[in-house]
C-alpha cells in the first residue's frame, strides 16, 4: 500500500496545476459524499438509523423502523454511480444552463455516452418532479403550438420514413405545416409556471388537447388562444373562459395577445437550434427541462440539486434501460 501511494504521489507531481486542481475538486466531492450522514430513512422516512457497514466505500445505514439498508445516494440520481456529487452537479448545472452534450463532455473530460446517460438520467427525474407537483394554469394564462421538424438524430433513418435523410438546419419537404412537423403543445400562466408537451403532428385535435391539459387547468381561468376551435374542448376540463385574440378589439390587443407564450417559443427554438436538433423520441423529456427552466434557471440549480442529490422517500433513480425505453415520443 505504500509503495502505491509513493507512486501515486509521484504521477501527481508530474501534473499540471488545473489537472492537481481538478483531482483535488474529484477527492473532496467523494470525501464530502463519503462522509456525508443519513437522517432519514428513504424508504419509510423514519428516524431510528445506525450505521451499518461499508457498500462500495459508502458508508452504509440501516432503519430500524423498517428494516432496509440504504445509503446516502438511494433514490437520488447519483444511485448506483461512481461520479461524487461535484461531477453530477456539474452536469446539472450545464443541462439546466442549454449547453450540449459535447460541451459538457469536453469541459469535463468525460466521454460523450458517459455525459448522455448522466444527462438523460436528469431529464427522466425531472419529469419524475413535474408528474408529482404538476404544473397548474390559472389566472390568465396563454396557449399556443410551436412545430419543430422530426429527428431521429443519433440513429439511421428507418427506411419505412418515406423521405431522404435531412442535414441538420434543412428545411422540411413540404411547404407549410405538414406530417413532417412535430407540435409542441405549450401554455403558461403570465405569472407563473409553464407546461410543454409533444403528443402529435400538426394541428393538435380536442383528444389531443384534453391529454396534453386535463389536470393542468384551475377554474376560473381566462384562457387566451389562437382562435383553433380545438381549444372548446378544455371547457370539459375546468370552469373556465376561452378568449379568441383574434376577435378582440384594437383597444384591448395590449391585454388580449400571446406574447408570453411566444416568448416560450422562441427560448425553446433558441435551445432546440444550439443542440442542432432533439431526437424525436427524447422530445417529451427535453419538454419537461424547458418547462422548469423558464423564468427559473437562477434559482433552479440549487433547488434541483437539493431534491435529487439528497436521499429521500421520492425515488429519482434510473438505470441506463430507462434511458432507451422510458418515455419515448412515438407518433
Amino acid at each position: 500500500m505504500e509503495q502505491n501511494i509513493n507512486k501515486l504521489i509521484d504521477c501527481i507531481k508530474n501534473l499540471t496545476s488545473d489537472a492537481i486542481s481538478r483531482l483535488l475538486a474529484l477527492a473532496l466531492g467523494m470525501l464530502a459524499a463519503e462522509t456525508a450522514a443519513a437522517t432519514e430513512c428513504p424508504y419509510c422516512g423514519g428516524t431510528r438509523i445506525v450505521r451499518n457497514g461499508k457498500k462500495c466505500r459508502k458508508q452504509r445505514y440501516l432503519c430500524r423502523d423498517c428494516g432496509r439498508t440504504f445509503v446516502t445516494t438511494t433514490h437520488t440520481v447519483m444511485s448506483m454511480s461512481h461520479y461524487p456529487a461535484s461531477v453530477w452537479k456539474e452536469v446539472a448545472a450545464d443541462t439546466l444552463g442549454g449547453c450540449s452534450i459535447d460541451h459538457t463532455a469536453e469541459r469535463m473530460e468525460l466521454s460523450h455516452q458517459c455525459v448522455f446517460n448522466m444527462r438523460h438520467k436528469l431529464l427522466l427525474a425531472m419529469q419524475d418532479m413535474l408528474a408529482s407537483s404538476p404544473v397548474v394554469l390559472g389566472k390568465v394564462s396563454e396557449l399556443d403550438e410551436t412545430y419543430v421538424l422530426e429527428s431521429f438524430k443519433g440513429k439511421k433513418l428507418p427506411e419505412d420514413t418515406g423521405r431522404p435523410a435531412r442535414k441538420h438546419g434543412a428545411k422540411a419537404q413540404k411547404r407549410g405545416l405538414s406530417a413532417e412537423y412535430i407540435c409542441i403543445n405549450t401554455g403558461i400562466q403570465r405569472d407563473g409556471g409553464a407546461l410543454a408537451e409533444a403528443v402529435n403532428r400538426a394541428k393538435p385535435d380536442s383528444a389531443e388537447l384534453l391529454e396534453v391539459y386535463r389536470g393542468h387547468l384551475e377554474d376560473g381561468t381566462l384562457l387566451l388562444c389562437d382562435g383553433l376551435k380545438s381549444y372548446g374542448i378544455l371547457r370539459n376540463l375546468a370552469e373556465c373562459t376561452i378568449k379568441d385574440i383574434n376577435t378582440a378589439a384594437p383597444a384591448e390587443m395590449s391585454f388580449f395577445h400571446l406574447n408570453t407564450v411566444n416568448n416560450f417559443h422562441s427560448f425553446i427554438k433558441d435551445r432546440y437550434d444550439y443542440y442542432r436538433g432533439v431526437a424525436t423520441k427524447y422530445l417529451n423529456r427535453y419538454n419537461a427541462l424547458f418547462s422548469l427552466t423558464w423564468r427559473r434557471n437562477t434559482v433552479l440549480v440549487t433547488d434541483l440539486c437539493s431534491k435529487l442529490f439528497h436521499s429521500g422517500t421520492a425515488d429519482y433513480y434510473h438505470s441506463i434501460k430507462d434511458i432507451k425505453t422510458l418515455r419515448l415520443l412515438a407518433l
